[in-house]
């Protein structure tokens, strides 16, 4: 509207201090540069005066996402409504006026979760014979305390968040209650409370309580006030309020009314001396607290179903945990980035999660007969859908498994068993049961699904075959193809993981493992354990890649999910590394990362220092070549031929021969340094070719790298003349 350029609000947004309840008039007031510019600029002061007059007026209508207004009438008779968007009756006035005319607001959320509970009871049903009385579990379940308090809480209702997992660890959880305060604890606010809220839990600060009479009803808390009814029960006992009074105290405080708050205080103090002869500093003083607590108090009730639901997820987990995953799972199938999280899960708790198969799998996935195995859900295949797996099933249990291609789409509806899904049932091996390769399955697809349509159009006329009156046989199929070769082994792998979310027939990162067990030092998993600005080196694949701009610089950056044989870690790469390692930025290829761990978000990162193709590990992180040789058929054809070889990969790294007698004695040769080598895997697979498996070693330098410190803490360092940082 006023012409400004993006950089030019992008400045002077940057003067703004990043914190909450920020208005215009605090922002002048506490940023110097922001009072120059709006002093000294025109066009600052007309864009300041400007944002004067819109300030606080509402840029948009929003609905509730399950807020309902119940009345004693028809609400069109109280109050003026609309239709939204997707045709939904809602109300034109927001929640404060709705709650002034006396109109009764209720939340009613629907949570996934209960489907989750519900299904998992199910399925234990079926494959156990348990009954679970989900409404009536004990709550002194050792299992589930110990899964919580190891971490392991992915897919546990309101706890599954990094920072959860991490105060889950810390705190050693015992009781329900101590779910209900942490699930109160983990918001903004009173989240500053969590570190002496730990140490008082584990006796290492000593319990103080404002007044005595307060002890029996912040006990079960550590003396700290996390919950609304806290504040109720305090106002309660020590000032002799009503339950009903204590609720408006309660309701004053939270929304930081002057005048209102001013009575209550009054009101406080003066009952805390007639009921308990509390003098009046003390009484302020506890007032002061109570209004703090209040500011963020919680719903002690509505947290204590939160922390039950948790525990009712906890112990199913703990206890069931095929019957848990494949609930989790067949949640999730919607979304192969979810469903790869609990995959993930399943991988880390030792739960084999076998590929889908089209005579044994179901719609949604389960635990195998022989309840150590969760079966893939035919549904969860991307490009199935569910009416062609019912399809599918039905077909299966009337006349038993298929024996090939051609008898399943004999048997299907191929109007919903359809070419695209054949091609994905295929593509992921869920026709892997028939024993073709599926190169050559593949290739039959059209004939199969013609013989099909024929069969199908035949029954639907009640004709037969030609033989139909002699023998009660089915129609015999034409002579298959010849065999085809099987696809690439990465075109395979590929499939599989666009279809699934995982790798069924192997891992493209397989022919790695050998670099990766030589010179990282960490793998995904062991990363996330390490101390946050620990900095290490990593091999994978690129799985994924996210790109765009950042907000505050504008420069472009990547999220890459950078991923290994043991799950995935994601990697920031932005301003000059996105610069100079974008090229390097491509799925499917395979990197070695040198950088910093942070382990203090709920997905840890890394932000790298420098990263190369993972086959140039070899020549960047070797310190030695040693080259074992069999000294009995050494000869000087041999000889002759090792030098050819490493003249031929000549560079920096001195090599050693190392010649094994056959009594055993080793004598070493250390050669001139003209015939130093530049380590790789080709020179290895060459030696190794030409002389044995395992002649060539490498020996690797596994010293952690070095912290490259930022610009700002480069610039600290140099100004106090030493130091760390």
């Amino acid at each position: 509207v006023m012409g400004l350029t993006y950089g030019e609000c992008d400045r002077l947004a940057k003067m703004i201090p990043n914190e909450l309840k920020m208005s215009l008039e605090k922002a002048l007031k506490q940023s110097p540069d922001l009072k120059k510019a709006y002093e000294t600029e025109e066009a600052t002061r007309e864009l300041i005066d400007t944002a004067f007059v819109l300030e606080d007026i509402s840029r948009n209508s929003s609905v509730h996402a399950a807020g309902v207004v119940i009345g004693p009438e028809p609400l069109i008779n109280l109050l003026p409504l609309k239709q939204d968007e997707d045709g939904t009756t809602v109300t034109q006035y927001p929640m404060g006026p709705v709650g002034d005319l006396g109109l009764l607001k209720m939340d009613f959320l629907g949570l996934k979760t209960l489907t989750v509970i519900r299904n998992v009871c199910e399925m234990v049903k079926k494959t156990r014979g348990v009954d679970i009385d989900i409404d009536n579990l004990p709550l002194d379940d050792q299992k589930a305390y110990d899964l919580l308090n190891k971490g392991n809480t992915v897919g546990v209702f309101q706890l599954e968040s990094g920072g959860m997992r991490d105060l889950c660890r810390k705190f050693q959880i015992s009781s329900v209650e101590h779910i209900t305060a942490l699930v109160s604890l983990y918001r903004p606010g009173p989240m500053d409370l969590i570190p002496d809220f730990i140490e008082r839990r584990h006796g290492r600060v000593q319990i103080e309580y404002p007044h005595p009479l307060l002890e029996p009803l912040s006990k079960e808390t550590y003396g700290v006030l996390i919950y609304q009814e806290q504040v109720m029960q305090a106002a309660q006992v020590l000032a002799g309020y009503t339950l009903g009074a204590a609720d408006l105290l309660r309701r004053a405080m939270g929304k930081k009314k002057v005048e209102e708050m001013a009575k209550q205080r009054a009101s406080f103090v003066k009952g805390a001396k007639e009921k308990n002869n509390i003098p009046e500093s003390k009484a302020n003083q506890v007032f002061d607290l109570l209004e703090k607590f209040a500011g963020y108090g919680f719903n002690k009730s509505h947290a204590a179903a939160y922390a039950i639901v948790a525990y009712q997820t906890a112990y199913l987990k703990a206890n069931y945990p095929l019957e848990f995953l494949s609930a989790m799972m067949t949640n999730d199938m919607g979304s192969l980035e979810k469903l790869q999280i609990v995959l993930n899960e399943a991988k880390a708790m030792g739960v084999e999660v076998l590929p889908p198969d089209v005579n044994e799998g179901s719609l949604a996935f389960g635990p195998t007969p022989n309840g150590k195995s969760i079966r893939f859900g035919l549904a969860a295949i991307k490009g199935v859908g569910e009416v062609a797996v019912e399809s599918i099933i039905k077909a299966r249990e009337e006349g038993g498994s298929f024996t090939d291609l051609e008898d399943m789409c004999s048997r299907v509806d191929t109007r919903t068993v359809n070419r695209k899904a054949l091609e994905a049932l295929i593509k992921c091996g869920a026709c892997d049961c028939f024993g073709e390769n599926r190169a050559t399955m593949f290739s039959r697809i059209d004939n199969a699904l013609a013989r099909g349509a024929n069969i199908a159009s035949d029954r639907a006329r009640g004709q037969s075959s030609l033989f139909g009156a002699f023998e009660d046989a089915a129609p015999q199929k034409a002579e298959p193809n010849p065999q085809l070769p099987e696809w690439p082994s990465n075109e395979i792998l590929a499939a599989e993981k666009e279809l699934l979310g995982f790798y069924v027939t192997g891992h493209p990162m397989t022919p790695y493992v050998p670099l990766i067990e030589k010179f990282c030092l960490h793998n995904s998993v062991t990363a996330k354990t390490l101390a946050s600005r620990t900095v290490t080196r990593i091999g994978g694949m690129i799985s994924g890649m996210q790109q765009g701009f950042s907000k505050k610089s504008g420069k472009p950056y990547a999220m890459v999910t950078l991923e290994d044989l043991e799950g995935t870690v994601s990697i920031l790469c932005m301003n000059d590394n996105y610069d100079k390692y974008k090229d390097l930025l491509v799925a499917g290829k395979a990197l070695l990362v040198v950088g910093e761990v942070n382990n203090d978000e709920d997905r840890p990162k890394l932000f790298p220092q420098e990263i190369m193709p993972l086959d140039d590990a070899p020549r960047k992180y070797t310190k030695q070549v040693h080259l074992r040789l069999d000294a009995e058929v050494m000869d000087e054809e041999k000889f002759v031929t090792l030098r050819d070889v490493v003249q031929a990969n000549s560079g920096r790294i001195p090599v050693y021969f190392c010649l094994r007698y056959p009594a055993g004695e080793l004598v070493y040769i250390e050669p001139h340094e003209r015939y130093f080598v530049t380590p790789s895997v080709g020179l290895q697979r060459t030696v190794n070719d030409l002389f044995g498996d395992e002649t060539y070693y490498a020996k690797a330098d596994l010293s952690l790298p070095e912290r490259q410190r930022k610009p700002w803490e480069r610039k600290q360092y140099d100004n106090n003349g030493g130091g760390d940082e």
